[in-house]
């Protein structure tokens, strides 16, 4: 894949907002954002409901030894990003049927719920969008059979050693970066 070039375009996925605000200091401000919401459900997370967009979802083995990850080519950096499997709620899914059925459109996989974390912002400077976390177990063979048709993914299996080359060669996700050091306890930085 290869970019062509970059147009400022309205957009038909996200919804961009200005909010207008008061500072800490009584000045009059304007924060610029988007959201994959209309306004009634900005509104409604201003005052106060907590809203999932989705899920990201960290599968491993039985004998938590291994994660699934995936490497997808994303538009916005040119490059193929290290993450994990994850994607949109339909109308009406539960979090757990979301991450099902992501998991096995992006990895042929099956996936075992075992647990959550609650709903947290992707990138809270400058979108609202907010995903939940679903913990669980993989079963199955991988396979790309599943996959839209313009989606670029592999999914592959890593282990502690592939994951420190990983994070020491590739371009990983932030909230991956997290989970793969936490999984396989290692270090949080350089030193």
């Amino acid at each position: 894949m290869k970019i062509k070039k970059v147009i400022p375009s309205t957009l038909k996925y996200l919804h961009s907002f200005k909010i207008h605000y008061l500072d800490k200091n009584g000045n009059d401000k304007v924060w610029e954002m988007v959201s994959r919401g209309n306004l009634d459900r900005v509104e409604k997370e201003m005052s106060g409901e907590t809203i999932s967009d989705g899920t990201m979802i960290v599968a491993f083995n039985k004998a938590k030894d291994k994660l699934l990850m995936i490497k997808e080519f994303r538009p916005i950096a040119n490059k193929y990003i290290y993450s994990f499997p994850a994607g949109l709620k339909d109308d009406g899914e539960s979090i757990e049927e979301t991450a099902s059925r992501e998991f096995k459109e992006e990895t042929g996989l099956d996936f075992t719920y075992l647990g959550y974390d609650d709903a947290r912002y992707t990138s809270v400077g400058l979108t609202n969008e907010r995903v939940n976390t679903i913990y669980g177990y993989y079963s199955g063979n991988i396979s790309s059979d599943y996959l839209e048709e313009a989606e670029d993914i592999t999914a592959f299996f890593v282990d502690r050693d592939e994951a420190i080359k990983i994070l020491e060669t590739k371009e990983v996700s932030l909230r991956a970066s997290f989970i793969i050091r936490h999984f396989f306890n290692l270090p949080l930085f350089k030193s």
